[in-house]
Order: structure tokens, then sequence, then C-alpha cells
């Protein structure tokens, strides 16, 4: 079996998303090769964790447009952009440590026009729910943009640390999100 750039980089996120100090070793013993194998296709951990940000980025920003563009309802395409977010979230979660420690800013480099509109896409949602009488205007659109991203964090870290059944966290993120912003 040939060793693909795309599987070292799958082997790196398992690695990084249980220990975010996973050493090229360790992903390596993940990917069933040596160290050399890693070193043929990236330089050094860096890189290589560079790259799985940059991978998380282009997945995250294809997957909530993909979200936005499902349906034509405002609440649906905003109840499948948190389901994207939550999925991305949970499949990367250890950029989401990272991105603690760094400017968030410095990370969209590449991914800065297509993470603006897709930011761009969900205040507009939020505020044309928000005209609709669908979701309360007492919040302010800020407020609800880190509320989603808050629940989404808490979600994934339920989900790293076993409290709440699998299939429960979607539903449970979801419908915690939902009465926040009395989304009816």
């Amino acid at each position: 079996m040939k060793m693909t750039k795309e599987k070292l980089m799958e082997a790196a996120v398992a690695a990084l998303n249980r220990d975010e100090a996973a050493t090229i070793e360790q992903i390596a013993n993940i990917a069933g090769v040596t160290r050399r194998t890693v070193h043929r296709y990236f330089n050094d951990r860096n890189t290589l964790v560079h790259e799985c940000k940059q991978t998380m980025l282009q997945v995250c920003n294809l997957k909530m447009t993909q979200a936005y563009q499902s349906s034509q309802q405002p609440a649906v395409q905003l109840e499948n952009m948190f389901y994207a977010a939550l999925e991305v979230g949970i499949q990367y979660c250890f950029v989401k440590k990272l991105v603690k420690r760094q400017q968030y800013t410095d990370l969209i480099s590449n991914q800065e026009q297509a993470y603006d509109d897709v930011k761009a896409n969900w205040f507009q949602l939020v505020e044309l729910l928000q005209q609709q009488g669908a979701i309360t205007s007492q919040l302010s659109i800020p407020w609800i943009y880190n509320l989603f991203g808050g629940i989404i964090d808490i979600a994934i870290e339920a989900h790293q640390a076993g409290d709440v059944a699998r299939n429960d966290i979607k539903k449970f993120s979801w419908r915690s999100f939902k009465a926040s912003i009395d989304l009816h």
C-alpha cells in the first residue's frame, strides 16, 4: 500500500486530537510507517501541523458553505451550519486548542476570503431570522455568534471526554443553542 500525504495528515489529525504535542514518531506509528516516511512528505512537525490546519480551514469553509446552500429556509440553513461546524470541530479538535494560543488571523491567511464569505453569510442569516421574529432580537448578532462557537466548544469537549453519548451530543448541543436564541 502506497502511503499518501493525505493519509499521513489523517494520522497526524488523529494523533494531535489525542495529544496536541504528538511527535513525528507518534504520528508515524499511527500511520504505520517510519519517521523517515513522514519526513519524505513534510520537512518537520511544524509544516505537518500547518498543513493540517490549512486543510481544516478548507474543509470547514466548504462544509459551512454547503450547509448554507442546503436550503432556502433560514432556520434550516442555520441548523445545518451548526451541524457542519460541530462535525468539523470534532474532526479537527486539536486546531481549536492551538487557536486559543494564536491569533485566528494567522491561521486563515490563505483562507481569509472564503472564511469572510462564510462568516458574512452566517451574520446575514441571523440578522434575517431576527428581522422575521424567528429568533430573539434582544441578543446582538456578535453575542449569538460567540454563543454559537461556545456551544460548539462545549459539544467538542463532551465528545472528547465521553461524558455524553455520541448520538446525543448533536441533539443536545443544537437544542441548547436553539433555546438560547429563542429560535422557533
